[in-house]
């Protein structure tokens, strides 16, 4: 057992040594070979659509209100005078006179 486990241990160290060289993934010499490397920009295709119609409903009719009726009023009735009472004739009469 204690040999199965010093195996497994190893193994997985050179493994860990060698992760590195396989993370390159055989790139490594292209960049070497190109020492101007240029990226190309890659434009994007250009899609011409038409507008979308748009439809709006049509604005609402204003209907304006009238204006109000003229209020005509009546003109007050004129005051009546009535005559005056007639003074019963020879009757008693009081005067009455207080100084103020």
């Amino acid at each position: 057992m204690l040999k199965k486990l010093t195996l497994a241990a190893a193994a997985l160290t050179a493994l860990m040594i060698a992760a590195p060289v396989f993370a390159d993934n055989g790139h490594r010499n292209n960049y070497r070979q190109h020492k101007h490397y240029h990226w190309k920009h890659h434009h994007r295709p250009v899609v011409v659509m038409p507008p979308p119609r748009v439809y709006y409903a049509p604005a609402p009719r204003v209907y304006y209100a009238p204006p109000a009726p003229r209020v005509y009023y009546a003109p007050p009735p004129r005051p009546i005078y009535h005559a005056p009472a007639p003074v019963p004739s020879g009757g008693i009469s009081i005067r009455l006179h207080f100084p103020l």
